[in-house]
């Protein structure tokens, strides 16, 4: 089920969800950059081109470099082997876009 149809079916829990994701994203021990940066690792093994995208964004709103985004591309695939290099070319994407945090 998409998060549109989620949205139509059953609003109060799209609604949970995204109040469970912003406390969840919250600066804490680990930074919002950091939380978003690991979020990014587990999608790439997931393989989860929306998630992808959704949290390579917030990563890189968050303060990430391109170059961090790189080095946890790499750290997927050095844990899951030629798999992980189903997002190379999103990296790639993602490596030259120009981000400034708020």
């Amino acid at each position: 089920m998409s998060l549109t149809m989620l949205g139509e079916k059953d609003p109060k829990v799209l609604r949970a969800l995204y109040i469970f994701r912003n406390e969840v994203f919250q600066d804490g021990e680990l930074s919002e950059r950091e939380k978003e940066l690991i979020a990014l690792a587990i999608t790439s093994v997931q393989k989860c081109e929306k998630c992808f995208e959704y949290h390579a964004d917030a990563a890189l709103k968050a303060g990430a470099t391109p170059r961090q985004l790189l080095e946890v591309q790499e750290v997927v695939m050095y844990m899951t082997g030629p798999s992980g290099m189903i997002w190379s070319e999103k990296i790639d994407e993602y490596a030259r876009k120009e981000i400034t945090p708020p």
